[in-house]
């Protein structure tokens, strides 16, 4: 297999439109990388520079220490999977698995020989001789896969391949992909709009917004350490609550007001906080990480009304209004609190984060100064 370096990427449209910014990300042998972010940040448009589908503006990019950029995608040893599936309709699953193999040539014996072993490893041996029409979505994205493994490339490319599937298929093909990258130990470098998606499956997540990168790390580095409150929100499900509230002093100790309710900070926030005193801050919490009461106290838990219950199973979600804000607990599936019923919520303050007001930076030890660039013009991928 091989690596995948994008040193300064730009990508720049008529008009002067950026839709990729100045990206750089370095992708390791049999890494499986996740390109995520809302629709228009650019992640599809990397992928497809990666493929040789979009030209580059700027910037180097090198397949196993060569430089593409101006090496057709026939001539990039790598391999994409499409949205759409994009198999041929005229063609049975065996002819469309082969079809690329066939235009380079390859011998039949050694042509049938790779789609069957990736019909094989996709279990859809049974399906060679249908048709795309005669398939469900499931089964044509599986073909397209296969599709892809029969080339044997350096590089798989998967653009927000599980998008028209439906939920439960999804979390299948998910776990599958997954698995066919530990068995193949391939590079694989995946686009999805969708932070579970990338949550579950990637070695290291990239992080976009409007074209520009926000950051990269593993899926836990990102959820339990986020640089920016952009990518606080958008990892995590439900997304983290954001109050608005204000630091303030008593007694020697540090406090965060948000005009209906109180609460200390750990120890170790008091140090980063002080130099905010008397100023505004945004205090992020999770979901999961606040536990229901009955009982309100001055300092520890945010109180309100129900405004909405979403009783799902294992846990309940609990929207609570406050005068200024609307907080969501993940509390407990036995418990399913009355809609307008006054509870509190105890926030695991151990697990709270801060964000500068104007910088919207992770505030952790020091006073952020400087905003990721993120003033591309958004453009649709």
């Amino acid at each position: 297999m091989a690596t995948v370096k994008l040193e300064n990427i730009c990508k720049i449209y008529d008009g002067g439109v950026k839709a990729v910014d100045n990206v750089n990300i370095d992708i390791e042998d049999k890494e499986f990388v996740v390109l995520v972010g809302p629709s228009g940040c650019g992640k599809s448009t990397t992928l497809r520079m990666i493929a040789g589908l979009e030209d580059i503006s700027s910037g180097t990019l090198t397949i196993d220490g060569k430089v593409v950029n101006d090496v057709p995608p026939k001539d990039r040893d790598i391999a994409m999977v499409f949205q759409n599936y994009a198999l041929y309709p005229h063609m049975t699953v065996y002819d469309n698995m082969a079809f690329g193999l066939k235009i380079r040539k390859f011998d039949k014996a050694e042509i049938d020989k790779r789609v069957r072993e990736a019909a094989k490893i996709l279990d859809i041996e049974q399906l060679l001789e249908r048709k795309p029409k005669a398939l469900s979505g499931g089964q044509r994205q599986r073909v397209a896969v296969g599709r892809a493994i029969v080339r044997q490339p350096k590089v798989f490319l998967f653009d927000e391949p599980l998008s028209n599937l439906d939920a439960k298929l999804r979390v299948q093909m998910r776990a599958e992909i997954s698995g066919l990258h530990h068995r193949l130990q391939a590079t694989m470098i995946y686009v999805t709009h969708d932070q579970v998606e990338a949550l579950t499956m990637a070695d290291k997540i990239v992080v976009m917004k409007l074209g520009v990168i926000q950051q990269i790390g593993g899926p836990l580095e990102l959820y339990n350490n986020p640089d920016n409150k952009f990518v606080a929100g958008f990892i995590g499900s439900p997304p983290m609550n954001f109050i608005t509230v204000t630091v303030k002093e008593n007694g020697g100790r540090i406090l965060v007001d948000e005009g209906t309710f109180t609460l200390y900070v750990t120890d170790q926030q008091a140090a980063f906080l002080k130099p905010y005193v008397g100023r505004q801050v945004t205090f992020g919490i999770r979901p999961e990480d606040v536990e229901f009461t009955h009982t309100p106290e001055a300092g520890r838990t945010i109180d309100g009304h129900v405004s909405v219950v979403e009783p799902l199973g294992a846990e309940t979600h609990v929207y609570v209004a406050t005068s200024n804000a609307r907080v969501i607990g993940k509390i407990d599936g036995t418990v399913i609190p009355n809609v307008d019923e006054r509870i509190s919520l105890i926030p695991n303050m151990d697990k709270a984060k801060f964000f500068d007001i104007e910088t919207e930076l992770a505030i952790r030890g020091n006073v952020p100064n400087k905003a990721p660039a993120a003033n591309a013009k958004k453009v649709e991928e």
